[in-house]
């Protein structure tokens, strides 16, 4: 049985999960300035075995029922926890442009913040630890970005990689890409062309 193998990328409507999928694989999947563009668990081939998938959203939007964040969100789970889907490991994205209010906003009323759980989600369920793209850097000054990293530091998450990005100017995107196919041919032994 030929095994295939899979990064989930992961992270709330809007964060920029879809462009990251445009970008490494060179697609053209529908990305929404509104939030909730992507409503299914896709995988698109990145190369030879290896899938990206573009989960949904997940958290809250306006205008979208109760009801269908829940399915989405149990989508997302049952996808991470099946043990047959050879997840390698996972791609957090982060709108680095709120993450600090959503977080701060979710932290007052006692809540874990919704990105923070789907990291450690991603550690306890991937073979290596997630990677974190800070993306729409373009968005926020160093001292905003430095304050979303020292969030991120602040609770116990697995060992993290993290990376910021601009999908909209490009600004690391490359480095990004390179670090990724480096790890997937080191990692899996995966042979790449034009990639």
């Amino acid at each position: 049985m030929k095994i295939t193998y899979n990064i989930p990328v992961t992270g709330r409507p809007n964060a920029g999960k879809t462009s990251l999928i445009n970008y490494l694989a060179h697609t053209r999947r529908p990305v929404g300035k509104k939030a909730g563009t992507t409503l299914r668990i896709a995988p698109i081939q990145l190369i030879n075995d290896v899938f990206l998938v573009d989960l949904p959203g997940f958290g809250r939007i306006t205008k979208r029922s109760r009801t269908l964040e829940d399915k989405i969100k149990d989508q997302i789970v049952q996808f991470l926890d099946e043990p047959n889907n050879s997840i390698i490991f996972g791609i957090h994205v982060i709108d680095t442009s709120t993450f600090h209010i959503v977080t701060e906003n979710l932290e007052k009323k006692g809540i874990i913040p919704i990105d923070i759980e789907m990291i450690q989600f991603l550690g306890e369920t991937t073979k290596y630890p997630p990677f974190v793209l800070m993306n729409k850097r373009d968005k926020v000054n160093t001292a905003l970005l430095k304050q979303n990293i020292d969030i991120l530091t602040t609770y116990s998450l697995p060992k993290l990689e993290v990376h910021s990005i601009s999908f909209k100017t490009k600004d690391g995107c490359r480095e990004f890409r390179n670090m990724l196919r480096n790890l997937i041919v080191e990692v899996l032994g995966v042979k790449y062309q034009n990639w």
